[in-house]
């Protein structure tokens, strides 16, 4: 990759002259190829663009670098000096897209990259090689793994019928990592068989449980986007995630919860304690949502929900029994919603 350092040009947000509509904000994350880094630049102590980077599914491929900025924060200590806080690349794609990407530390290959605006109006069909690839998920486990099984049986079902000989369908997925909050859960070894890599993120002992799940999140984090993962997948996943995994993989978690919400979420409301407080307010229906996760618990926008009666004599394990035939399928159709809306599918 030849040196595509620039000069820099204030801190406006970049307009091509024939931008048409202009570029419109994005603020997702991107899957840098982290072999593509212009490594001339990194070798002078600036952050190397990607050469290469996926976004929604589809990977990009940098032309050429049109402009390099950088915003400044001030010292936390209060002092008159400025540091760098964001490096932005202005770039144009080998398909026509005008980009804006940016870094938000200047330290190693692992800091979060994420694109800022996107104008296409000057995009072209993608060259036939560009294919879109199954969306890649990291699936977040605590325990027996039923759900990782139905997620990994639907890829699996996938690949049978011949999908990964054509072009991968919008809603196409697979998964590349699991990752259990605790040690000895079932769902790793369900990992294990199908050759899928694994790891834990514990929670540290002897600390406060905000600072036990802030140190589980982070550990996610850093081996997610390790493995190049486009999308979290909480499936049966107890730790409620906080810090910065929430933005840098904003609007591509999803979370499995046993009842439907808005009603009976929230600390607290997880597994039998959920069905308990369902049969104890004597609801008539239950069942379990998809919905995607923000900062709150159990509050981020819905996907879909399934439903099942509440039936006399029901005990909170008979009610979870009904409930858990319909998270096996509602999770692998939040998932291909997810990855439906990630890459842009629309609906007749």
């Amino acid at each position: 990759m030849t040196d595509l350092t620039r000069g820099e040009k204030g801190d406006t947000v970049w307009r091509p002259a024939d931008a048409g509509s202009g570029p419109r904000l994005v603020s997702e994350p991107i899957v840098p190829d982290t072999n593509s880094f212009d490594t001339a630049s990194m070798a002078r102590g600036a952050p190397g663009v990607p050469g290469r980077f996926t976004w929604r599914g589809r990977e990009y491929r940098v032309r050429s670098l049109l402009n390099v900025r950088k915003n400044l924060r001030p010292c936390r200590s209060g002092s008159a000096e400025r540091y760098v806080n964001k490096h932005f690349y202005d770039i144009e794609t080998e398909t026509g897209e005008r980009m804006t990407i940016y870094r938000t530390r200047s330290g190693s290959l692992k800091d979060a990259w994420m694109l800022y605006t996107i104008d296409e109006s000057g995009s072209k069909a993608a060259p036939a090689d560009a294919t879109i690839r199954p969306l890649r998920l990291a699936v977040l486990v605590s325990g027996g793994g039923t759900n990782l099984q139905a997620i990994i049986d639907a890829a699996e079902a996938d690949r049978i019928a011949g999908r990964e000989a054509q072009p991968p369908k919008e809603a196409d997925f697979e998964v590349i990592l699991v990752i259990a909050d605790r040690e000895g859960c079932f769902a790793l070894e369900r990992a294990k068989r199908y050759g899928i890599p694994s790891e834990t993120a514990l929670p540290p002992a002897g600390v406060p449980r905000p600072e036990a799940r802030r140190a589980v999140s982070d550990r996610i984090l850093a081996l997610a986007k390790d493995a190049g993962a486009d999308a979290l997948i909480l499936a049966g996943f107890l730790t409620i995630l906080s810090g910065p995994i929430i933005e840098a993989y904003a609007n591509r978690i999803v979370n499995l919860h046993p009842a439907l919400l808005p009603k009976f979420g929230g600390k607290g409301m997880w597994g039998h304690h959920v069905h308990e407080a369902v049969l104890a307010a004597g609801e008539t229906e239950s069942g379990c949502t998809v919905h995607l996760v923000d900062s709150g618990c159990d509050t981020g926008p819905i996907l879909l929900q399934r439903k099942v009666p509440v039936l006399a004599g029901d005990t909170p394990d008979s009610l979870a029994d009904r409930i858990h035939a319909e998270e096996h399928r509602a999770i692998v159709e939040g998932v291909r919603e997810l990855a439906f809306r990630l890459r842009g599918g629309r609906r007749d």
